[in-house]
């Protein structure tokens, strides 16, 4: 859809289970939208888009930059430090291997993934930011929106699974969406993959995989934290992210149309490309140091 964003798109098109379709053009997920073209500021200004939320935290605005929108659209920064992966991404441009798989290996990094998606959940601040953001999703003349954090698969693709499940789409519908992710970043991460080992900062990329790809674990993860701690996915809504009936009623009308049950609908659980591209996806740390890396070997001597 752009050429500066690799994972910008539309959350329309799922039916829920009274099988009606969300409505397209409405709300949109993406990753960072620093590095936007042009051409891709006039396409986002043709959708018509009146609200952006950047989930991103300050110091990955400060690495990457800041969105570069068409005018006339209200940004909104909530910044939700659960997704901001710098620490691991100086564990790996660190080039120390046997720190590596002492902190990645064995398992350890699908953990914290897992546990960086709890959080989501019991983190009071990070809760919060996804509350506001609920809430701008469900108040009058704010559609069309689109949020977005760096990679826009972590923090956004909790927002996503946030709303769509609100909207009575079925989980594997919801989880189908999360994995998307993964074809999105497919090139540019097998192009990372690729020059960190040729730079020699990594000598085991699988360690890296549970990092830049998105587990069904991940996400079911959250779901089940919304269940433990809460009762119920309908309770989170509710008294996790302070979104009222009245405004779930808005939500449907926004984003199923004018023939939305008038009845709540039920809430279903879920057990469940260059440099400047990869700094788009929250990872230009490690692109410049393997640019440095490959430098370093070009020079005679």
């Amino acid at each position: 859809m752009l050429d500066g964003a690799v994972n910008v798109r539309d959350i329309g098109g799922y039916r829920n289970t009274h099988g009606l379709e969300v409505v397209r053009g409405r709300l949109l997920r993406g990753d960072s939208l620093s590095q936007l073209t042009a051409a891709d500021t006039a396409r986002l200004g043709q959708l018509g888009l009146r609200t952006v939320i950047d989930f991103r935290t300050p110091g990955e605005i400060l690495l990457s930059g800041g969105d570069r929108l068409p005018g006339g659209i209200e940004p909104v920064h909530l910044p939700v430090s659960g997704g901001d992966l710098g620490a691991v991404y100086e564990i790996i441009a660190s080039g120390d291997h046997e720190r590596q798989r002492r902190e990645l290996g064995g398992g350890r990094a699908a953990s914290l993934m897992v546990g960086i998606n709890r959080a989501f959940v019991t983190d009071a601040r990070q809760r919060e930011a996804f509350g506001i953001a609920l809430r701008l999703v469900c108040a009058p003349g704010q559609l069309p929106l689109l949020y977005h954090c760096s990679g826009g698969k972590d923090r956004s693709g909790w927002m996503t699974a946030i709303v769509l499940t609100a909207l009575g789409v079925p989980r594997e519908l919801v989880l189908r969406d999360y994995l998307l992710s993964n074809d999105f970043h497919r090139t540019g991460y097998a192009k990372l993959r690729l020059d960190l080992i040729k730079t020699g900062i990594v000598a085991d990329p699988g360690l890296l995989q549970p990092v830049l790809e998105q587990s069904p674990t991940y996400l079911r993860a959250a779901f089940e934290e919304a269940d433990r701690s809460y009762g119920s996915f309908s309770a989170f809504l509710a008294s996790g992210l302070d979104v009222t009936q009245a405004m779930l009623d808005e939500l449907r009308r926004g984003l199923l149309g004018e023939l939305a049950p008038p009845e709540p609908l039920p809430f279903v659980s879920l057990a469940l490309a260059g440099l400047s591209a990869l700094a788009g996806l929250g990872l230009g740390g490690l692109a410049l140091a393997a640019a440095r890396a490959e430098a370093a070997h070009a020079e005679p001597g």
